[in-house]
């Protein structure tokens, strides 16, 4: 007689730099689950988790009792990178995985995303400030 396994599921995969500067550490981070069928919810899961960037096997770790999970990953090659969580399950457990993507940028890239930044939110608090004044002129009419 077999035991059906148990559905798993990687919930709250996220990068904490979803475009980091070549050369630049980011966490890669979530939590394996399995579905308790009796409690019908989702329960963590203390195993085995891959992390896989482009396809190749790049580091291992165990989650904790808590089910969290976490990677830290850098890369020198600018470019969107898939990257993907795989846990590969086990005689209660069903496999599972799931899949984010990063882009590492150049430190040029991130200065004329900064520049672009401040220039935005400038214009913003310029034009609140004319909206504030405007309001004022018109009010006394």
């Amino acid at each position: 007689m077999s035991v059906e396994k148990k559905k798993t599921r990687i919930a709250g995969l996220h990068a904490d730099n979803s475009k980091p500067v070549a050369g630049e550490e980011v966490t890669i981070a979530g939590y394996l689950q399995f579905y308790d069928e009796r409690a019908k919810r989702w329960e963590p899961l203390r195993a085995w988790v891959k992390l896989y960037v482009d396809g190749i096997e790049v580091d291992r770790t165990a989650s904790k009792p808590n089910g969290s999970f976490e990677f830290r990953y850098s890369s020198n090659i600018t470019g969107r990178k898939k990257v993907e969580v795989r846990f590969a399950g086990d005689e209660r457990f069903k496999p599972c995985r799931k899949e984010i993507s990063i882009e590492i940028i150049t430190m040029e890239q991130r200065k004329k995303t900064e520049r672009l930044t401040k220039l935005a939110f400038a214009i913003f608090f310029i034009l609140i400030v004319v909206v504030f004044v405007l309001s004022l002129i018109f009010s006394k009419w």
